[in-house]
């Protein structure tokens, strides 16, 4: 139906992580990962763009990493990735110093910059750290 009409399907939950809903939730039996993958991949398979957007905020490195892994996956041998993504969610929570810095590195790495990893660095650099 989404090809027929030229249209894009939107679909959202790419920063979950099945892990941690089995921690949080294991009655659900819920896996988001695997649900991503499935309606991503039906689609690119016939060739309908995806777009994406977070369920749930996110602020830490973890959530960011899921999107970035999902937005264009590593290795595609077809170079499939999303046409769009809006993050939602947005509060006072994301402009406290250290989310902000997580925020500002995500929205670099989803443009294809490529970042310094501060914190690896500092880590190598003293093992005190």
């Amino acid at each position: 139906m989404l090809k027929k009409h030229e249209t894009a399907l939107n679909f959202t939950c790419v920063e979950l992580r099945t892990l941690d809903q089995h921690e949080d939730f294991p009655e659900a039996l819920a896996d988001p990962e695997g649900l991503v993958w499935q309606v991503l991949n039906a689609a690119w398979d016939v060739c309908i763009p995806v777009a994406s957007e977070n369920a749930l905020p996110c602020y830490d490195r973890e959530g960011y990493n899921k999107i970035l892994e999902n937005a264009k996956p590593f290795n595609d041998p077809d170079g499939r990735h999303l046409s769009a993504f809006t993050y939602l969610r947005l509060s006072p929570y994301i402009i406290e110093e250290h989310n902000f810095m997580e925020f500002e590195r995500f929205l670099k790495r989803m443009h294809g910059e490529a970042v310094l990893d501060l914190e690896s660095c500092q880590e190598r650099a003293d093992p005190n750290f």
